[in-house]
C-alpha cells in the first residue's frame, strides 16, 4: 500500500481491507498520504522526527490549539486528529517511526504562490485572525516545536562557524555574499532593542499552508507543526517575504526580487484588519522590520546551509541554495530602500 505496512493501518482501523493509499501533496519534510476508508477521508503523515526531535510535543501543541479554536467558534475548518484504537494522537511503532491521521478537509484548492491582489489580502487576514483565536491560549501551554527556530542570533553564529571550517571550499565564490550579511548585522540587534512580546504564532505562514474553497475564498489554515511561542514580527515578516514579492525564492532573475508595494499595502492592511486592535505599538510600529529580520534571517539560513554542503535544504542543482540566498540578499535590499 505504498509504502505503508498493514500494522499501521490496523492501529488506527479495525477492518483495513478497503483503504486505499496514494502519495499526495508536495511537502518535503513528512511523508504524506490521501487515504480513503469506509469511515471517511483521511491524510496520513509519516512524521519527520529528524526535523521535529520531540513528535508527542507537536501532537499535544496540536490537539491543544485544535481544542481551543473549536471552544472559541473559530470560523474555519480546525485540523482534528484521529486518534489510535488505544486511544492516542500518535502512533510509535517498534521501528522508532511516528505516524498520524486527520480528518481530510474536503472541496479545496491550494496555490504555491500568490496569483492576484485577492489572494494576497486573503492570505493576511486569515493569518491574522487564526493568530488573533490563539492569543488568549495559555502560552506555557504549547512548547517549542523547534528551538531556537527564529534565533537570528543562534543563526548568525552558525553562519560564521561555518565560515571558519569551510568544509567544501565554497567561501571564496561567497565573499561578496559574505560581506553583505555581516554588514547587515544591526538588522538583528535592532530586532533585539524591541523586547516584542512572545506570543503564540504559526511561524509558517505562507500561501501555501491555506486551504481555499472553489471561490478563493479561505477555508483552513494548515501545516500547525511550527506553531509555538514567537514574535508577531517574525510572523508578519514571513508573510511579506513570500507573498509581497512576484519571484519566489527559487527566482534567479534576481533583477525581478523586489518587494512589490501594493501587495505590501495589501498584506498589510489583511493582516491588520484581524490584528489592529490587540497588538501592541511596538509590534504595529515594527511590522516592516520583522519584514527585514525574516529575510535576513533566510539568507543566513540558505548560505550557510550552502557552505555546509546543502545539508538541511533539499537542492536539485549543485548551487541552489547560493542563489537562494542571493535571491533573499536582494529582496532584502530592496526592503531596506522602503524605509
Amino acid at each position: 500500500m505504498n509504502g505503508v505496512k498493514s500494522n499501521i493501518l490496523s492501529s488506527f482501523f479495525k477492518d483495513i481491507n478497503d483503504c486505499k493509499i496514494i502519495p499526495f501533496g508536495s511537502g518535503l519534510i513528512h511523508r504524506t498520504f490521501f487515504l480513503q476508508h469506509a469511515e471517511g477521508d483521511f491524510i496520513l503523515q509519516n512524521v519527520n522526527h529528524h526535523v521535529f526531535k520531540k513528535p508527542k510535543d507537536l501532537m499535544e501543541n496540536i490537539q491543544l490549539v485544535s481544542n481551543h479554536l473549536k471552544q472559541k467558534n473559530y470560523p474555519k475548518s480546525v485540523l482534528s486528529i484521529k486518534k489510535t484504537l488505544d486511544g492516542n494522537i500518535l502512533l510509535q511503532t517498534s521501528e522508532n517511526e511516528y505516524w498520524r491521521i486527520f480528518d481530510f478537509i474536503s472541496d479545496t484548492q491550494d496555490f504555491s504562490k500568490p496569483e492576484s491582489e485577492k489572494q494576497v489580502y486573503q492570505t493576511g487576514k486569515s493569518f491574522g485572525e487564526f493568530l488573533t483565536y490563539l492569543k488568549d491560549l495559555p502560552i506555557e501551554k504549547i512548547k517549542p516545536s523547534i528551538p531556537d527556530f527564529h534565533n537570528t542570533r543562534m543563526r548568525l553564529e552558525n553562519f560564521e562557524i561555518a565560515i571558519q571550517k569551510n568544509e567544501f571550499d565554497r567561501v571564496k565564490i561567497s565573499t561578496q555574499e559574505i560581506e553583505q550579511i555581516r554588514t547587515w548585522h544591526f538588522l538583528m540587534e535592532d530586532y533585539e532593542a524591541l523586547n516584542c512580546p512572545i506570543r503564540i504564532v504559526h511561524a509558517d505562514p505562507k500561501i501555501s499552508n491555506l486551504l481555499f474553497d472553489k471561490n478563493e475564498r479561505v477555508k483552513a489554515v494548515i501545516d500547525w507543526d511550527t506553531i509555538m511561542p514567537g514574535s508577531i514580527l517574525h510572523d508578519y515578516g514571513d508573510l511579506v517575504r513570500t507573498m509581497a514579492c512576484e519571484e519566489d525564492e527559487e527566482s534567479i532573475d534576481f533583477e525581478k526580487v523586489k518587494i512589490s508595494p501594493s501587495y505590501l499595502n495589501i498584506l498589510e492592511k489583511g493582516f491588520l484588519e484581524s490584528t489592529e486592535s490587540w497588538l501592541t505599538k511596538i509590534e504595529k510600529d515594527n511590522l516592516l522590520l520583522g519584514a527585514k529580520v525574516i529575510i535576513y534571517e533566510q539568507a543566513i539560513r540558505f548560505l550557510t546551509d550552502f557552505l555546509e554542503g546543502d545539508k538541511y535544504y533539499n537542492t536539485v542543482y549543485t548551487e541552489q541554495n547560493f542563489n537562494r540566498a542571493k535571491n533573499q540578499i536582494q529582496l532584502l535590499d530592496s526592503t531596506l530602500k522602503l524605509s
